[in-house]
């Protein structure tokens, strides 16, 4: 059977990727920094790396027939190692901007001994999410370059012509520029996302200097915020053009902006506690664990003393939540979980977990039972409470007759 490798497999395009793999038949391999986060069905084969070590892509590239490669540094620094890890055939999610220099040139200028296929997207409508924040917090968004006409594309187009690429070989040696099916102004684009969202919200412009500094508030390159500035104020008198390599390479229209506001209106509003709580359960339900964590506040709390010693200790963040769960489950399989809830009150929730597990070094299946004490503010988690019926330390002398 067919085996391909997947890099960015977790990412906005990557997950439609697998997701479109998968649904041909084919092995999905996925290259991922975390797979306890990774969320995807068994059947996908996780291999835990980072795609800046070559050692790890010679791992994951092993005996596959293809990959799709994601490049995301904005330098092209390490990838000549990386590429001559991976397997002759090669797509690769480049740019509309590739021929005017760059990473995404220089990174396909790697690939030309390959059997490649360059897929050139232009702006990607997900990066509105950019907005969320401001939607959920006020009736403003302040934008560079209002005017700006942008031809934006759905990330499943993407991901349906790389999946397309990587299953035919007739796309050896070609190159797609891809976009959405229309030119909205960004001013456009946050009424389509404010009325699939249901509230009125206003735009207002952002001088140069001021849209500047709010990226590389956010930690861009800054030539990259003088790039990006300069090329948004070019969109006002020369919008971005139109493709039409998704309807001839797919056989079906492009998706369009609004609806891609619609599938994601959820991420510009503010959650109620019950909306939370049901997509927490939903999440775990389906056994992802990331869709779970995206639903807590940064800065969440997590409390749960019988996990450290019996002290309630605060652990912080879903980074340090996540290496405690590493910490308790080494050595453990899970066989079942059993989830009751959620309960509601107020800005509160609970759920009830029931674990069957199987310690892989003795052969012990054992099960406990917990209840999770959810605080929900402003549409995020921002403090679970864990409570236990069997305290984790005993599992392993617990076992089920």
């Amino acid at each position: 059977m067919t085996t391909i490798l997947v890099t960015g497999a977790t990412g906005r395009v990557g997950r439609h990727v697998v997701d479109g793999l998968r649904a041909a038949g084919v092995t999905v391999r996925a290259l991922v920094r975390t797979p306890d986060l990774a969320g995807f069905p068994p059947d996908v084969q996780l291999i835990q790396g980072d795609l800046y070590d070559a050692a790890a892509v010679r791992r994951a590239a092993a005996d596959v027939d293809a990959a799709f490669l994601l490049w995301p540094s904005f330098s092209a620094e390490g990838a000549a190692d990386v590429v001559s890890e991976l397997p002759r055939r090669v797509v690769y999610l480049s740019s509309l901007s590739a021929p005017s220099g760059g990473v995404w040139a220089d990174v396909e200028e790697l690939l030309r001994d390959k059997d490649w296929t360059f897929v050139r997207p232009g702006g990607f409508a997900v990066n509105a999410q950019g907005w969320a924040s401001e939607f959920r917090t006020g009736d403003v968004v302040r934008v560079a370059s209002p005017e700006a006409g942008r031809s934006l594309i759905h990330e499943r187009d993407i991901a349906a012509v790389a999946v397309l690429a990587l299953l035919n070989d007739r796309h050896i040696g070609q190159i797609y520029d891809l976009t959405g099916p229309e030119v909205l102004t960004q001013a456009e684009q946050i009424q389509t996302i404010a009325r699939a969202v249901g509230k009125e919200m206003r735009v207002e412009a952002l001088s140069d200097a001021e849209a500047r500094q709010a990226m590389l508030d956010l930690g861009a390159d800054p030539v990259l915020a003088e790039s990006s500035v300069a090329y948004w104020a070019s969109l006002v008198d020369n919008p971005e053009p139109v493709t039409t390599t998704v309807t001839e390479l797919t056989g079906r229209p492009a998706l369009t902006f609004a609806e891609w506001a619609d599938e994601h209106a959820d991420e510009f509003r503010v959650l109620s506690a019950a909306e939370v709580a049901q997509r927490y359960v939903d999440a775990l339900s389906t056994g992802r664990l990331d869709q779970a964590l995206a639903l807590s506040a940064p800065e969440v709390v997590r409390v749960a003393p019988l996990e450290t010693g019996g002290e309630e200790i605060e652990v912080k963040g879903a980074d340090a939540i996540l290496e405690n769960a590493r910490r308790l489950n080494t050595d453990i399989e899970y066989l079942d979980v059993g989830i009751v809830g959620p309960l509601l009150l107020d800005n509160h929730f609970a759920v009830r977990f029931t674990f069957d597990q199987l310690d892989v070094r003795t052969g012990t299946r054992s099960h406990t039972t917990k209840l999770s004490l959810c605080t929900v503010e402003s549409g995020q988690i921002t403090r679970e409470e864990v409570f236990y019926y069997t305290p984790p330390q005993l599992l392993r002398s617990s076992a089920i007759d």
